[in-house]
């Protein structure tokens, strides 16, 4: 009994680290672009992020929704074999092709991807580049995963983000920086991390390369599913772009993008406290009690703390803006104010989030991502057109709201009885 619950407290320890590195990777590249933004005018600023946006699309698309299905046909092949050089030799081929497909699709249009994010045929190859460093980053912590090795998962992503931005802060010491030396950190980042890391892996679990017909069908047919998760994260996050882009001017892309980045950083600040939780609604799931005191006592106290934090910035937002942008950004502080009471309806649906996962209810939640997109770029479409950026910040919060509504009544629906009974 007690050796059982040592494991379970090192099982414990170890998520917990996981999600911290993680969380402070992905928090470090959160915070790049603000740096970014200092050094650009607002309209530079909004061809970069609309640079970043193809970047992430096609990494979403190609490197990131292969992961799932890696590190699930991995441990398999790994309990059967002792090896994962099938499932590894597929992952493989993905990457490479992955490489051929932006390659592909971008250059033969670079026309049209060109004017959207207005930049120059030349920025393409550095978009490319940073491309291919997101993807080798993306593709050794998926391996880590894969082999069963979270912490140096982790470990990866947070030495990516740490290297993001020391990088654009030297650039930006030097007076060095500009879209196309901003792009090629990435590549050089995911470098230093291969150099860094390479060491770690054990490749005789790896090798010989196979690339098997039913491997590669099952792991294919696995990533299309996740892709239609993964688009709706995606469209979530960069959506309003598409249609801000046809109404507003760059600048107002970069006033737009600017506050949205800060609220963005603190919904993935909630999301993190959410992750830390689920460990202990997971292990309890069958206790009524210890549940509903997660949801009527801490999750009331997360809720109040999360809100205070977001009364402070958004007193403090005007301040910060004039502070560090001297009036480079003057509609940035609107757009975050705005975006600010959505981030309340965020704090309130994440924490409902690790019961929802504890309770497998995965197919209500994707469903509910991909309505908040659609209802998010429905409104930019109303509303853009008339209020311009504030319209696209309204659309979000809306959404938000939504969300969140779709939340409280399927818990008060579905969840209660389940809790009440400790049932599963």
């Amino acid at each position: 009994m007690w050796e059982k619950i040592k494991q379970q407290l090192r099982q414990g320890r170890t998520l917990m680290a996981f999600t911290f590195l993680h969380g402070m990777g992905r928090a470090l590249g959160m915070v790049a672009p603000l740096v970014v933004a200092k050094s650009f005018s607002a309209e530079a600023f909004g061809s970069y992020s609309l640079a970043v946006m193809i970047v992430f699309f096609f990494s979403m698309l190609l490197t990131v929704s292969p992961q799932t299905p890696f590190i699930v046909f991995a441990n398999q092949e790994k309990s059967e074999t002792g090896r994962i050089n099938k499932a590894f030799s597929v992952q493989l081929t993905f990457l490479v092709l992955s490489l051929f497909v932006f390659a592909a699709v971008t250059f033969p249009l670079h026309r049209g991807i060109t004017r959207f994010a207005g930049i120059e045929f030349a920025d393409l190859f550095f978009v490319f580049a940073a491309f291919v460093g997101i993807a080798l980053k993306t593709f050794l912590c998926s391996l880590f995963m894969a082999l069963g090795q979270r912490i140096r998962s982790s470990l990866a992503e947070s030495l990516f983000g740490v290297l993001i931005l020391i990088f654009i802060l030297l650039l930006y010491r030097l007076d060095r920086i500009s879209l196309r030396a901003v792009l090629l950190v990435y590549p050089v980042a995911s470098v230093i991390l291969l150099a860094a890391f390479i060491g770690m892996v054990d490749f005789k679990v790896l090798l010989p390369f196979r690339l098997e017909r039913k491997c590669f069908a099952g792991m294919l047919g696995f990533t299309k599913w996740v892709f239609l998760g993964a688009t709706a994260v995606y469209f979530i996050n960069w959506g309003d772009n598409l249609i801000l882009r046809c109404y507003v001017s760059m600048d107002a892309i970069g006033n737009y993008n600017l506050g949205y980045q800060i609220f963005k950083g603190m919904a993935t600040l909630a999301l993190g406290v959410s992750a830390y939780f689920l460990p202990f609604i997971n292990q309890h799931v069958h206790d009524s009690a210890k549940i509903n005191n997660y949801l009527f006592n801490k999750m009331r106290k997360l809720f109040l703390l999360g809100v205070v934090l977001i009364a402070l910035v958004f007193v403090a937002a005007p301040y910060f803006f004039e502070l560090v942008y001297q009036g480079s950004y003057p509609d940035a502080t609107a757009v975050l104010r705005v975006l600010l009471l959505g981030s309340v309806t965020i704090v309130y649906t994440s924490l409902y989030k690790p019961v929802l996962d504890a309770f497998k209810r995965y197919k209500f939640t994707h469903t509910v991502n991909a309505v908040q997109v659609l209802l998010n770029l429905l409104l930019d479409l109303v509303l853009v057109p008339s209020m311009g950026i504030l319209g696209a910040a309204v659309a979000t919060v809306v959404a938000c709201l939504a969300k969140m509504v779709a939340y409280e009544l399927y818990f008060r629906l579905k969840i209660v009885k389940l809790v009440e009974k400790g049932l599963t």
